[in-house]
């Protein structure tokens, strides 16, 4: 049995939903966050970042954005919900819709393993955010989890977005952001009763989120307000999991022969070509350095004693071409290999290797849906950024304040 929680979000003022919501802060350069900081005084980012190069402690920065949300709302920037509502999202352009339910996740299901994860968590970032969470007194991004397919949430959704919505703005992405507001009772309790009747979710997005959220809850019992996280419920079949390829500076100066030598032991060799080449199934990589692309394909097969994590493409490019051919074994650590995410296109990492950043570039094949889930029920966890997964949610856009 899921529990979810109906709460009264803070929402920008009518209109002003596309000068105050920001993209999540890591997709943004440093000039980027200035130029918006410099030119836009609406954006959220003059909130949660205004102070960022001044000399103050992590708890004098927190206390200034508390602070800060605080004169948001007494100036009409954020306005809060009548009452405790639910809210439908929706992420578009002409080639993809998202829609989901923004309501707050219950951080005892969490705790119970009713949320489950397929990441590590950082115990440093945990704590970070923790504190962040505690003086800022907000959750402003919602996590991102997901639940098997629910025809009674797909009609109330349907029903919804046939309504005016609360925000409607093209954001500079191209993306289109729509909000509705659920505030009767009975529609209310037709969602709840639908999550009940669930045995889990999945993390799709947002573990530290989740994480530090749980702690908090932890360490304030008394709190009600503390005991959920904002959250975006989506049906798993409404995300899109992307490849996430690697990129290898060859610092040993392997010859190109030599590399394919040692790949021959564990690969076949499939096809060459000065074009593109992208993987077509699982096992399956595309491999290109000095100007081609090369096809292959592991020779291994997997039997039932083999775990679902060793079987993941991310953990095989690891296990029989990173570590074995170029040392690489510290995927968060080492710099000589990054990450280049599928949505940016297999054009990007070539030109990464023909600007000679790097030397080597994998493509991998998308990790399944299915994949996540097993990882997550057999309390696995996958290797370093074996996923990339959209849609990337709004911050500011709906605010949990507690």
């Amino acid at each position: 049995m899921i529990k979810i929680k109906p709460f009264k979000a803070y929402t920008p003022k009518a209109n002003y939903g596309g000068k105050v919501s920001t993209r999540q802060i890591n997709s943004y350069s440093e000039e980027e966050l200035q130029s918006i900081i410099d030119s836009n005084p609406d954006s959220f980012l003059n909130i949660i970042l205004r102070d960022r190069n001044e000399e103050l402690s992590s708890s004098e920065k927190f206390k200034k954005i508390s602070d800060l949300f605080d004169e948001s709302i007494l100036n009409g920037q954020f306005v809060q919900s009548k009452k405790k509502s639910i809210y439908v999202y929706r992420q578009s352009n002409e080639e993809v819709s998202y829609i989901g339910i923004i309501a707050g996740a219950s951080n005892e299901d969490y705790q119970q393993d009713k949320i489950k994860k397929h990441e590590h968590t950082l115990a440093k970032r945990e704590k970070l955010f923790t504190k962040y969470l505690r003086l800022t007194g907000f959750n402003a991004e919602p996590t991102l989890l997901i639940h098997s397919k629910n025809t009674e949430l797909e009609q109330i959704q349907k029903l919804t977005i046939e309504k005016s919505p609360l925000h409607h703005f093209t954001s500079d992405d191209g993306l289109n952001h729509e909000l509705w507001e659920i505030s009767d009772d009975e529609t209310i309790e037709v969602v709840l009763n639908s999550f009940n009747e669930m045995d889990c979710l999945y993390i799709a997005d947002g573990h530290h989120r989740s994480a530090s959220s749980s702690l908090l809850a932890l360490e304030t019992p008394e709190k009600e307000s503390t005991q959920s996280v904002m959250a975006l419920f989506m049906s798993e079949e409404n995300i899109t999991i992307h490849d996430f390829n690697r990129v290898i500076k060859n610092t040993e100066k392997k010859s190109e022969e030599e590399i394919f030598q040692l790949l021959s032991l564990d690969f076949n060799h499939i096809e060459s070509s000065k074009k593109i080449l992208e993987p077509k199934n699982r096992h399956e990589f595309c491999f290109y350095m000095n100007k081609k692309w090369n096809r292959i394909k592991l020779k291994k097969e997997f039997n039932s004693n083999s775990t679902v994590v060793e079987q993941l493409d991310s953990q095989i490019i690891t296990d029989y071409i990173l570590s074995p051919i170029f040392g690489i074994e510290d995927l968060k650590n080492d710099n000589r290999v990054d990450f280049v995410p599928g949505n940016k296109g297999l054009d990007l990492l070539q030109s990464k290797i023909d600007e000679g950043k790097f030397d080597v570039a994998i493509a991998m094949y998308p990790v399944d849906v299915t994949e996540m889930k097993q990882v997550a029920d057999e309390g696995l966890v996958m290797p370093p950024k074996s996923t990339f997964i959209e849609p990337k949610l709004r911050s500011g856009l709906t605010v949990y304040k507690f």
